[in-house]
C-alpha cells in the first residue's frame, strides 16, 4: 500500500491581493519611510539658520564640552566649580587643554552653584555683542546673561 502524504497546496493568491507576509513587509516600509522624512523634518525645524556657519560649529562644540562636563558629574557626582573649569577634564584625560572656539578663544565654563554652561563670547572674544561678536551656548545666542 503506497501512503502519499499530501501538504496542503498552495493556492495561488488572485490577482492584486497581498498575502499577509507581504502587507505586514509593506508597512513595515511605510513606518521606516515615515519616520524617516520626520526625523528630517525635525532637524530642518531646529538647525538655527540665523547663525553663520562658525556660531553653529561653535554650538557643535559646545554641546560636546558639556556633554564631558556631564560625564564627569556623573562619575564624580558634582559638577566642577567655576574656579576648577576644564581642570578636572583635561586630568581625566577628556581633554588636552582648554579648548578654542572657532575664532580661537577659549570657551569659558559658567557656573553659578547649580546650573553650568560652556560659553563662547563669539568673534570679538568679548561678553555680550550681536550678529558674530553674539555670545554662545549650547541653545544657541545668549541674549541674557543671567540664564544661559
Amino acid at each position: 500500500m503506497n501512503v502519499q502524504t499530501s501538504l496542503p497546496s498552495q493556492m495561488p493568491s488572485p490577482a492584486g491581493a497581498l498575502r499577509p507576509q507581504t502587507k505586514g513587509r509593506l508597512l513595515l516600509a511605510a513606518i521606516f519611510l515615515v519616520a524617516t522624512v520626520l526625523a528630517f523634518v525635525l532637524v530642518y525645524v531646529t538647525d538655527d539658520r540665523s547663525l553663520v556657519p562658525e556660531q553653529r560649529r561653535a554650538r557643535g562644540e559646545i554641546r560636546k564640552l558639556e556633554g564631558l562636563f556631564k560625564a564627569h558629574n556623573r562619575l564624580m557626582g558634582r559638577f566642577p566649580s567655576k574656579e576648577q573649569g576644564f581642570t578636572p577634564l583635561i586630568e581625566a584625560k577628556l581633554i588636552d587643554s582648554v579648548p578654542l572656539d572657532p575664532w580661537g578663544h577659549p570657551y569659558v565654563y559658567w557656573m553659578d552653584g547649580r546650573n553650568g554652561a560652556v560659553i563662547s563670547y563669539g568673534a570679538d572674544g568679548k561678553k555680550g555683542g550681536v550678529g558674530t561678536d553674539a555670545d554662545l551656548s549650547s541653545g544657541g545666542v545668549l541674549t541674557d546673561w543671567g540664564q544661559p
